[in-house]
């Protein structure tokens, strides 16, 4: 992984909130012994649906996931209980920007 750390870009993918989200996801499901598939059928049960495939990109971190879609899972796999965001330090060009505002 030390590798991909130099590489421009792989730092910022793997801490944006869709990586962090899919984590958490991924986990989630393996934890209850669910299948993609089965993740869907819980959807469908709720009223709604997605797709395998969707299950999948969610769980791989791809930006393009709706919240809405993200909603669906969330229930799916129990609901969120705590959502606890933590800001860390404004990239030094944002400071910039706020200095002179």
């Amino acid at each position: 992984m030390r590798l991909l750390d130099s590489v421009p870009g792989v730092t910022e993918h793997m801490e944006s909130l869709e990586v962090i989200m899919a984590k958490k996801i991924l986990k989630r499901r393996l934890d209850l012994g669910l299948t993609q598939s089965q993740v869907v059928e819980r959807v469908y049960k709720q009223g709604a649906s997605i797709t395998q495939a969707t299950v999948s990109k969610v769980e791989c971190g791809d930006k393009t996931i709706s919240t809405d879609t993200y909603n669906k899972i969330f229930t799916a796999l129990g609901g969120i209980t705590n959502l606890d965001i933590q800001f860390g330090e404004l990239p030094k060009s944002s400071k910039k920007i706020l200095e002179h505002a």
